[in-house]
């Protein structure tokens, strides 16, 4: 059957309106996380000095990126119903989050098929190949914890204690620095998150037995309820934690423990210390690494639509493609291999002088 000019004559407005319309207008996001949590309101804080970066961008000219926040508490019961809410919103076309590892493995199972999300600090080994929607920008706690335990093989120590929040980010770095770790493990005891706990008893065998290190593999709540017992007993080993410890630097119950962390703010490459600065005028804080993944984390997604629009697949796929040029972040360049982790990343090894984190040792 012919098709009149008229025909097409009507088409080509409504594709270039459908072009303008894709470069135009507002853009959402979700993001989750517990936001009422030091490292959650960490990350938050990054997330939105990332939006108000995007949106005075000229590469944005013509859109504007809103995010839709939403509270999970770190629990997977509740990110699984944020997950839920934010595939069911069409207006959302991506997700920075989840937070927690436990939150992220139960909210991935709801994205696959339906929504990209990029982790900012969920760290278990559950995560790994989980779903093709699923990627994070920080390594799993099987890379961190082989640096970790590398790095107290290298300072000498022969004896160490680990205590494990019990839940899926502290078994996974507990497990993975038991079995990479040169010396004896005296003991590995799980304990409870949050810091209504007594930990009196496990320091007190600590002073006993006379670790040279004690290797905790928890988050700040509990941590901070730990070093109080610590600093009360006078545990003279070495303290070590993950990436969970970055947000005591503040605490002068922290002086002097070693941090897995997946940044640093003395880091001088010039894209670093432009973030810092910001960071520091915005909210009048030194940065740690829950604030620069998640700040990474919103830029690598506004980066994707800019390459391929605000649609839900073309973002997947963009992610996915391991073999494009990577996103230069402040936490450093990002692609993802097959299984949604991130290539050639890791931890430094820092420790807490004044309040800060100073670098003691890269990988």
């Amino acid at each position: 059957m012919a098709v009149s000019s008229k025909y097409f004559a009507l088409l080509a407005p409504l594709a270039l309106a459908a072009c303008s319309h894709a470069r135009t207008g507002t853009v959402t996001f979700g993001a989750a996380g517990p936001w009422d949590q030091v490292y959650g309101d960490a990350n938050k804080k990054g997330i939105e000095l990332a939006l108000d970066e995007i949106n005075a961008s000229p590469a944005w000219a013509g859109r504007h990126l809103e995010i839709v926040f939403a509270n999970d508490s770190g629990s997977g019961i509740e990110a699984s119903a944020v997950a839920q809410r934010f595939v069911d919103n069409p207006r959302i076309v991506a997700v920075v989050g989840h937070v927690n590892s436990g939150a992220m493995v139960s909210a991935a199972h709801v994205y696959d098929k339906h929504l990209a999300a990029v982790a900012t600090t969920a760290t278990t080994p559950s995560l790994t190949g989980i779903s093709p929607w699923a990627f994070r920008v920080i390594t799993s706690d099987s890379v961190n914890a082989i640096t970790i335990a590398q790095f107290a093989n290298r300072l000498g120590r022969r004896r160490a204690a680990v205590l494990y929040e019990n839940n899926p980010y502290g078994r996974g770095l507990a497990d993975n620095f038991r079995r990479s770790f040169a010396g004896e493990i005296i003991s590995i005891d799980p304990i409870a998150e949050g810091a209504d706990q007594n930990f009196e008893p496990y320091v007190s065998w600590f002073k006993k037995e006379q670790p040279d290190l004690v290797f905790y593999a928890g988050t700040d709540q509990s941590g901070l309820a730990f070093l109080k017992e610590a600093r009360r007993q006078q545990l003279s080993a070495d303290l070590v934690g993950g990436d969970g410890w970055q947000t005591l630097a503040s605490s002068p119950l922290a002086e002097g423990i070693y941090v897995g962390a997946p940044f640093s703010a003395q880091d001088p490459r010039p894209e670093v210390q432009t973030f810092v600065a910001a960071y520091r005028k915005k909210y009048n804080a030194i940065p740690d690494g829950n604030a620069a993944l998640a700040y990474d984390a919103t830029k690598l997604l506004a980066a994707a639509v800019t390459k391929v629009g605000p649609d839900r697949i073309k973002i997947r796929d963009y992610l996915a493609n391991a073999s494009g040029t990577a996103y230069h972040g402040v936490t450093g360049d990002i692609r993802f291999s097959s299984d949604g982790d991130p290539i050639g990343k890791g931890v430094v090894i820092t420790r807490v002088h004044d309040g800060l984190l100073q670098v003691e040792s890269s990988q």
